[in-house]
């Protein structure tokens, strides 16, 4: 079994995957660099014994991470509870897709890497565009193995945040599918202008996209990005587990 670890700005995804790549288990702990690899190992143990998957039979660990500080932990956490070097997703790390010429990638994110490299296993000869929705949401574009570009735009709760913390007497909202563009109340209205006001960017930056780009195949993920998958029919495929996976095909692609 492979253990994947996927750390974000707000949450740390855990999957773990059978020698044939079916991701067998999936959660989310809050991404907090004051934990200790011990009581990141006790969540995973406790949440692996609960849905019956035995953690003895890991043989491999990989681990892409957009905090620095959670490297080490998780580092730490391989080491002494499984006797294994983690695979770091960073610079030195092989990658099937270059980038092109005119582009810096330094500093380029391990979360957007791995993004990519499942898009190009699931879609291979495409000219792909890729969504992360997550804390920041990131848009990706390639033109068959060749990276062309991209974008970062502030995420859906990045949003939701900023519209409760500047403002007086604005409630905080769950962001959800709205009943109507017309909202009855306050509630229902910032739900109406986050969703509408944000599936309207998205489809506005795939218009952009498809200008330069011939025939783009459209993928998104990340927690959020479900819901707005259903209102925006430009998106073609929802992929909620594409970083696990991609983590899974990065570690075959670099363990050969």
């Amino acid at each position: 079994m492979l253990l994947a670890i996927d750390i974000g700005n707000t949450h740390i995804v855990t999957g773990i995957l059978d020698k044939n790549g079916e991701v067998l288990l999936t959660f989310r702990v809050a991404s907090n660099d004051k934990l200790t690899e011990d009581e990141y190992f006790s969540y995973l143990r406790n949440i692996s014994e609960f849905n019956k998957i035995d953690i003895k039979n890991v043989e491999g660990i990989i681990v892409a991470s957009v905090v620095p500080n959670l490297i080490t932990i998780f580092q730490f956490l391989g080491k002494k509870y499984f006797h294994i070097d983690p695979m770091i997703v960073g610079p030195d790390i092989k990658i099937p897709f270059t980038f092109a010429p005119n582009l810096n990638p330094t500093g380029f994110g391990a979360d957007r890497i791995i993004d990519i490299v499942q898009s190009l296993n699931d879609y291979p000869d495409k000219n792909l565009v890729i969504f992360d929705f997550g804390s920041a949401t990131t848009y990706e574009v390639l033109e068959k193995t060749v990276y062309v570009g991209g974008g970062i735009l502030p995420g859906i709760e990045m949003s939701i945040n900023a519209l409760f913390a500047n403002t007086a007497k604005l409630p905080k909202v769950k962001f959800s599918t709205p009943e109507s563009v017309l909202g009855k109340n306050t509630n229902e209205q910032i739900q109406a202008g986050i969703f509408y006001g944000y599936a309207g960017q998205i489809k506005h930056i795939i218009k952009k996209i498809k200008e330069v780009i011939d025939n783009p195949f459209v993928v998104a993920t990340g927690g959020l990005g479900k819901i707005l998958s259903a209102e925006i029919e430009e998106i073609d495929v929802y992929s909620p587990d594409l970083s696990i996976k991609g983590l899974y095909t990065l570690y075959l692609h670099n363990k050969k």
